[in-house]
């Protein structure tokens, strides 16, 4: 009984720590997540109250429901017409950035530590990601033009997208190993495009169920049912849940351009009755995991080689960061006055910590160290962003509120 009781009085000090840390956060500009690993660390290898070696064999059903609702979320923050009027310089830097990124991290890996190609790539994948749930929030409330705050939105929404595809098949391509060569792509292509005609087919379904729910009660937790079964389903027949997810979201999140379609006279609201609770389930989700994740986290890692990865894998990300953003503004002049800002934005976040619990729940070997590693960079990159808004200055006092 008394064990209970205390379970029950820390997660309510858990959820209203989430709700401080984003109060603190939108008052300093220093991310809730520092404050919520923090809390983890405190509890887990610091106060002992939980011991981080028995957290592991829950870290594949947590990073799984993180990640889908990570991706339903960034499917509906992807606009397509927003995403049209400033993809060419998003996703010209979103390339850059995450590619040179992610190739520089494994070249590193594997020709300076020797570490086994596979295992440098899917570091890099996991790593090579902005977080769209830390940047997001941050540029909505600058006072920056609203071209480079959907550049930066878009960019860190595909980037966090680029980091699943990626990865995800990565895990794929490595478990079914290399005795045929073509078996690892084919098994790739088959299992994205049957998530991608699962989840159109199911966001356009689930449209002409919400219209018919109109004004009803409780349309979201529906909403919330079909998107765990959809996700299941699709593992179940060999496809990406994750990328099914991301479909529904992206129709979800797009419902005016595919009413006239579906004969829907009346335009859903979908991005405000969904959205609106959406949002408290991502916050509810979001604060648990990134406490589990610094619960997770073990001083043991704490060496000089682990310390001598993270760093070279910060610089490389600061340089590469940098590379990229002076080759993107060389296409595009007119971003040259926000150059500092775009460089800035580069934290790693949820998409990151998700990813990286995966590999060593799929079973790939080499791969145990990922979460640290992670860990510590998620943190650096946040410090760093966070001592860099400091220097810019920039005021948001007269930024006019601009919704998610």
């Amino acid at each position: 009984m008394t064990e209970v009781s205390y379970a029950f009085i820390l997660a309510g000090v858990v959820i209203m720590a989430g709700f401080f840390g984003n109060v603190f956060f939108e008052k300093t500009k220093i991310p809730d997540v520092l404050v919520l690993l923090g809390i983890g660390i405190l509890l887990g290898p610091v106060g002992g109250f939980v011991k981080p070696e028995n957290l592991h064999h829950m870290a594949e059903y947590v990073g799984s429901l993180a990640l889908l609702v990570i991706l339903f979320e960034g499917g509906m923050d992807l606009d397509l017409n927003r995403l049209l009027e400033e993809f060419g310089s998003a996703a010209l830097l979103v390339l850059l950035s995450f590619c040179l990124t992610t190739g520089a991290i494994a070249s590193y890996l594997h020709f300076i530590l020797g570490w086994e190609v596979r295992q440098g790539l899917l570091l890099g994948s996991i790593i090579g990601c902005t977080s769209a749930a830390i940047v997001i929030p941050i540029i909505s409330r600058l006072n920056i033009s609203e071209e480079i705050k959907t550049t930066l939105s878009v960019e860190s929404a595909l980037s966090d997208v680029l980091a699943v595809v990626l990865t995800i098949s990565l895990i794929g391509a490595i478990q079914i190993g290399q005795k045929d060569p073509t078996a690892p792509f084919k098994a790739v292509v088959a299992s994205f495009s049957t998530a991608i005609v699962i989840g159109w087919l199911t966001g356009l379904v689930w449209l002409k169920v919400l219209d018919l729910m109109r004004g009803k009660k409780l349309a979201y937790m529906l909403t919330l049912a079909a998107i765990m079964i959809t996700f299941g389903s699709v593992r179940v027949v060999g496809g990406s849940g994750a990328i099914a997810v991301l479909m529904i979201g992206l129709v979800l999140g797009n419902a005016d351009s595919f009413t006239r379609f579906l004969k829907i006279k009346e335009p859903l609201s979908v991005n405000w009755s969904i959205r609106f609770l959406h949002d408290e389930i991502t916050f509810f989700i979001r604060t648990f995991f990134f406490v589990y994740l610094g619960m997770m986290f073990s001083f043991k890692e704490l060496n000089t080689d682990f310390l001598m990865v993270c760093g070279s894998i910060l610089l490389i990300m600061l340089l590469f960061r940098f590379v990229s953003t002076e080759l993107a503004i060389r296409v595009y002049p007119d971003k040259a006055q926000d150059r500092f800002l775009i460089m800035l934005m580069m934290p790693r976040g949820l998409a990151s910590a998700v990813l990286a619990t995966l590999p060593t729940a799929a079973g790939i070997a080499g791969t145990e160290n990922f979460v640290a590693i992670t860990f510590g960079v998620i943190i650096v990159s946040n410090m760093i962003m966070t001592a860099g808004m400091f220097f810019l200055n920039l005021d948001k006092a007269d930024a006019p509120e601009q919704p998610l």
